[in-house]
């Protein structure tokens, strides 16, 4: 191997690889002297670093010793190992044996959201590995997502979102239909419009298809929340913190980006995404608490609070999927409540499911890309806290139990003999610490899970348990 290197550069090497071979003897065993100082035979994890050496002409060797194993985690080491070297050098080699996933790790650790910056722009070091074809790099969806999710909300509003979906996926051989604002009032999304009544701005729908499996089999259908700007209408958020409310849409990019990812990768599957995109404002036209509207499942909704907006938005659009596709599983991602958060943090994404196996599957979908899911609780109780005095339910349960009645809310739009679950990324969407893979700002979480998903989902079926047949 005669591997040349820039200069201004850091290698990262696996030990005993053939590069850390072949370098080593061009160090003269100064490689090995170094390992085996370290007791690195003994020992199950292990680095060690060499500045400047002195035949070589880079700035680092890093040597590296893992246990690691799994697809996720050779991600994270590609990603702490780039944030470690991207600011001291302009290019950092990765070793051809390790696995790529490395590579795509450090990809998503490289992204950065810096388009509105005039000066101080930052400038990363690129990332060098061999034969990259060989892997399902996530890294291309994910920045897709995560530049969605970071864009503020007067250049991302429904229209413009709807647009660059078209411009993004459409190229890749997804087919997208856009109902604007007129076409939606004629189909009878109330619900959903009634969000967007506050705002300027017209409300959107989009549906994505990539029907690329069996002919005439059922879709799966992905469904995503799509707020590009939430004040919380009348029921005002308040002040502080509110700029963060750009991010409300995260549901929605998580569904957007796993179609760029299933149609870059040419799943072979059938796979409907929908999003629905609104702006909720408390302009003098916005729905007031109390109003009662009917959507387009037929069965009345009495708001009592308008900053519980989310939900009658994914109410539209998961019946709308129904009546058009009848898909044979769906999965919904919003971020929905305040409530998960308090819950589970920022370290897990609330699962609400009618099928024990399908959450179970979700799960594991989660787990190869470290996106982690907590099943959460549902049932009768909750679901008879939505109910209304004056119309067929209520857009809120009550001060207690939020997420469980939130979801209960939403399983009144799903047939109760299609398989369903509920994703509250209310936690996820945000990262206000760095992490290996996942610098400051937007994540792209869900990306990956629903991916994963739509790979690894089979034609066995998902029963419903006995519980949630009410």
């Amino acid at each position: 191997m005669n591997k040349s290197y820039e200069s201004k550069s850091a290698i990262i090497l696996l030990y005993g690889s053939t590069e850390f071979k072949t370098l080593d003897k061009k160090l003269n065993g100064q490689l090995d002297t170094m390992c085996a100082a370290n007791s690195i035979d003994s020992k199950e994890t292990l680095e060690v670093e060499m500045t400047y050496p002195s035949k070589v002409n880079v700035q680092a060797i890093c040597v590296i010793k893992t246990d690691k194993n799994s697809d996720n985690d050779w991600r994270n080491v590609g990603g702490k190992y780039y944030n470690r070297y991207k600011e001291k050098v302009e290019h950092v080699y990765f070793d051809d044996e390790m696995p790529k996933e490395a590579y795509d790790g450090a990809m998503m650790a490289r992204y950065s959201f810096s388009k509105y910056k005039t000066k101080d722009t930052p400038t990363y070091a690129s990332i060098h590995v061999d034969d990259i074809d060989t892997v399902e790099t996530l890294y291309e969806s994910v920045y897709f997502s995560r530049d969605l999710v970071s864009e503020p909300g007067n250049v991302l509003y429904p229209a413009e979102y709807a647009k660059r979906i078209n411009d993004t996926l459409s190229p890749l051989g997804v087919n997208v239909k856009i109902y604007h604002q007129a076409q939606l009032e004629e189909m009878g999304l109330n619900l959903l419009l009634s969000v967007g009544q506050g705002s300027v701005r017209d409300s959107y729908v989009v549906v994505m298809e990539h029907m690329n499996g069996k002919k005439g089999d059922s879709p799966i259908a992905l469904v995503g929340k799509g707020v590009t700007f939430d004040t919380g209408g009348i029921s005002l958020k308040p002040g502080r913190n509110m700029g963060d409310m750009k991010y409300d849409m995260g549901g929605s990019a998580a569904v957007v980006g796993a179609m760029h990812a299933i149609a870059n990768h040419k799943l072979k599957k059938n796979v409907v995404g929908i999003v629905g995109l609104v702006e909720n404002m408390p302009d003098g036209t916005a729905i007031k608490p109390g109003d009662i509207v009917t959507s387009l499942s037929g069965l009345t909704v009495e708001n009592l609070n308008t900053d519980a907006e989310g939900r009658l938005v994914l109410a539209d659009i998961l019946t709308y999927v129904q009546n058009e596709y009848s898909p044979s599983v769906i999965v919904d991602l919003a971020t929905l409540t305040g409530a998960i958060v308090q819950t589970l943090g920022h370290e897990m994404a609330g699962l609400f499911t009618n099928s024990t196996k399908w959450g179970a599957e979700i799960k594991s979908a989660g787990e190869d890309v470290g996106e982690k899911f907590f099943r959460m609780p549902m049932g009768e109780n909750w679901n008879k806290m939505t109910d209304s005095k004056i119309a067929d339910m209520q857009n809120i349960g009550g001060p207690y139990g939020g997420s469980s009645t939130a979801a209960e809310f939403l399983y009144r739009f799903v047939d109760q003999k299609t398989t369903w679950a509920h994703l509250d990324i209310a936690g996820m969407a945000w990262n206000r610490s760095e992490k290996d893979i996942v610098p400051v700002g937007a994540v792209g979480f869900g990306v990956g899970t629903l991916f994963n998903l739509v790979k690894q989902t089979t034609d066995t079926e998902y029963p419903i348990d006995d519980s949630m047949k009410y």
